[in-house]
């Protein structure tokens, strides 16, 4: 548990320290990040992360804007709490309670014991997908 709250907390201080980071390692876990959306999220939030998924009218209230998410939060992208929300640690009132679907859960289940890497466990796989997806919506903000 302590590993698993440290590298988050790595991934936290690496996000805030991220335009220090080459272009070609942003880009490429955005574009890793970018499939992954595409794949789970843009049925909702659209493919342009704006709210306007094809599914999105189904919903009593219409999923959030993705693309504002930093000039909503005075121009400070909140990285934890994106995290959360995608991990299912936050409650979203769109979503009622937190079974957004939980990326988080689905994740886990997903990674399972097909562990792709030895010495790499099923939570780090979540993780890296998680941050994947944060950082893609990092940098999609208006």
């Amino acid at each position: 548990m302590k590993l698993v709250l440290l590298k988050f907390v790595a991934g936290s201080v690496l996000s805030i320290g991220l335009s220090a980071v080459p272009a070609v390692a942003q880009s490429e876990e955005a574009m890793f990040g970018k499939a992954l959306f595409v794949e789970n999220c843009a049925a909702c939030h659209g493919a342009d992360a704006m709210g306007s998924g094809p599914v999105s009218a189904l919903f009593a209230e219409q999923p959030r804007n993705l693309r504002v998410l930093a000039k909503s939060n005075n121009g400070i992208f909140p990285f934890s709490e994106v995290y959360q929300s995608i991990n299912g640690r936050r409650e979203i009132a769109g979503h009622g309670t937190s079974d957004m679907p939980v990326w988080g859960d689905l994740f886990m289940i997903e990674a399972g014991p097909n562990t792709f890497h030895p010495g790499v466990n099923a939570e780090e796989i979540v993780q890296g997908r998680i941050l994947s997806l944060v950082y893609y919506l990092q940098t999609v903000q208006e």
